[in-house]
């Protein structure tokens, strides 16, 4: 049953990979919203422990395909730093003090919604 449950979770994984992947790519375009403040969101990312880079590209930890099943607290999340942060409905999977982020009625707690931009 484990064997089923992490192939599935895998499939999953890939899927919203690609969604995300596409969406970037609506981006570049210039047919998908960009975050006002990206510049700021990846200024952070650079400063990361998490970050990776890999062919002159900065990564939130290793690069997706590298590594699927992963903890986003402890591995990031694989994807492109600029482009995850030019994605408006993206936020970083970890506060400043480096542990898991949450998303509530009570707001936020990821490291780029809870760092000025005047400080990043």
């Amino acid at each position: 049953m484990s064997l089923f449950s992490s192939c599935c979770s895998g499939f999953a994984a890939l899927s919203k990979a690609a969604a995300k992947s596409a969406s970037a790519k609506f981006r570049t375009m210039r047919l998908a919203p960009v975050h006002v403040d990206w510049a700021a969101r990846a200024t952070i990312c650079e400063r990361c422990p998490l970050r990776v880079v890999e062919k002159n590209v900065s990564y939130c930890g290793k690069p997706f395909l590298k590594q699927v099943i992963r903890d986003e607290t402890l591995d990031g999340c694989g994807c492109p730093v600029r482009a995850k942060a030019k994605d408006p409905d993206e936020h970083c999977p970890i506060t400043p003090r480096h542990i898991a982020s949450t998303q509530g009625p009570a707001g936020c707690t990821c490291k780029w919604c809870q760092t000025p931009s005047h400080v990043a």
